[in-house]
């Protein structure tokens, strides 16, 4: 009789141990996601929609943890922050890190126009030139999805803008760097100052305008004082990237892998579509409000592109100073671009 109650209690004991064997092969995978950007804004919302494709993706056997408006870092402390694994993701703004990410700067250049264009060629640079994640895993990340907004046009207080020639002389706010030096080429006289502080000193008298996609002027507030806005020019792109810890990254499940890399693909199909969508209803709201748009005509496309010409010059200079392949990048982007935007 005791060696039936013995025999029985260690089939229950094994199937025990099984259970929690089993239990712990499906346990959830839990991922901290940093976001720089506060509730509500676009990109948070992108973000939200990037966590549940890896849900999804992933049979929820992953649950990312977001942790949006700065709470695990400032934004131009998340490279960093993911590299050391405070945050296992990061939504980050490529052109906060021009210094340390030079070659992913690139998505910049002013050779596309739509955001679903941008989207594309910055997502295909980032699976196809290995340069582009090389210098991710400089600082221990990898890229898993990378977009653009569409190129910035230039909206005016005072006066419509409808050649490159009535751009010269103009001060407008810009967001420095590259954006700088293709402002130069139109003779705007660029004034580089927060986004935060363009609305007052639009009150103020110190710029005349901004260089801007149209989703962020409305976004702060800026169609309130805006009068003309010139739609189809190439100021600059705004490429920003979803980046994974690497370490992190190689830990996990080749299925988990095949599942996030799948998430980031959805999100990029998504996010430049998404742009543009809320491009369209900017202009919509715009016109409505009373506000005068100039829409580039595709045979004035030359005439506008003209002051760009050897603009790429000077990213390939800057990132050749730093001994990094500028051209090939350059050409790698360039071959892309052709391929995708009109």
């Amino acid at each position: 009789m005791r060696k039936a109650a013995f025999l029985v209690s260690l089939v229950v004991f094994w199937v025990w141990i099984g259970g929690w064997g089993t239990a712990r092969a499906q346990q959830v995978i839990e991922l901290k996601w940093a976001s720089p950007y506060p509730i509500g804004h676009p990109s948070y919302v992108m973000a939200l929609e990037f966590i549940d494709f890896i849900h999804k993706r992933t049979a929820n056997k992953v649950k990312v943890v977001h942790f949006p408006a700065e709470q695990l870092g400032k934004a131009k402390d998340l490279l960093i922050v993911c590299s050391q694994g405070v945050a296992d993701l990061a939504q980050i703004h490529i052109t906060y890190f021009a210094g340390q990410l030079p070659v992913n700067n690139v998505a910049q250049l002013p050779f596309y126009t739509k955001a679903s264009e941008g989207s594309k060629i910055y997502r295909r640079l980032m699976d196809s030139v290995p340069e582009i994640q090389q210098e991710f895993k400089k600082y221990g990340v990898r890229g898993l999805e990378g977009h653009t907004t569409a190129q910035y046009d230039v909206a005016t207080i005072k006066k419509p803008v409808k050649t490159p020639d009535e751009l010269k002389g103009l001060k407008l706010k810009t967001a420095g760097g590259m954006y700088d030096k293709i402002a130069k080429r139109y003779g705007i006289n660029p004034v580089s100052i927060a986004a935060s502080e363009t609305y007052e000193a639009m009150q103020r008298g110190i710029v005349e305008g901004c260089i801007f996609n149209f989703p962020s002027i409305r976004s702060y507030r800026l169609n309130e004082q805006i009068k003309y806005i010139t739609n189809g020019m190439r100021c600059g792109g705004y490429p920003g990237a979803v980046i994974i810890n690497e370490k992190r990254w190689e830990k996990l499940p080749a299925d988990i892998q095949k599942g996030i890399l799948a998430a980031a693909q959805d999100a990029t199909n998504r996010w430049g579509v998404y742009w543009d969508q809320m491009h369209d209803e900017a202009v919509q709201q715009y016109e409505k409000q009373g506000i005068q748009i100039y829409y580039i005509k595709p045979e004035e496309r030359a005439k506008w592109d003209a002051p760009l010409k050897g603009v790429e010059e000077e990213y390939i200079k800057d990132v050749e100073k730093k001994n990094l392949p500028g051209r090939k990048v350059f050409n790698d982007f360039l071959k892309i671009a052709k391929e995708v935007a009109k």
